[in-house]
């Protein structure tokens, strides 16, 4: 199999297990998770709406036939949290972020 479709394949499946890991974390939402959306100023329960979007989007990415709805989704999800971090000067989490902001627009890339 080339690269390039082992990479198409590949990376929208690696993408949908983080964003729903991600969404789990933040549907469960520890305490650590609750205090950061309190401190980011979303109201009290957002991270379950943010937990949710993320598991969809996620599973969405896991279908070949959803991928690129999952992949925009992932996007657009991914883009409000690289805002939020800048807005609240968390550089610490902002690499992660990022990169997987990157990588869902590679995922639409791969899937446009």
């Amino acid at each position: 199999m080339p690269v390039g479709e082992l990479f198409a394949i590949g990376l929208p499946i690696a993408l949908g297990v983080a964003m729903i890991g991600a969404g789990a974390v933040n549907f469960v939402g520890p305490k650590s998770v609750r205090d950061s959306f309190v401190r980011w100023g979303y109201p009290a329960g957002f991270h379950r709406v943010t937990g949710g979007l993320e598991a969809i989007a996620g599973v969405l990415l896991l279908v070949p036939a959803t991928a690129w709805a999952g992949a925009i989704g992932s996007f657009v999800i991914l883009g409000a949290a690289v805002m939020t971090l800048i807005r609240c000067r968390e550089w610490g989490h902002l690499p992660g972020a990022v990169v997987l902001t990157v990588a869902a627009v590679m995922a639409v890339a791969v899937r446009g």
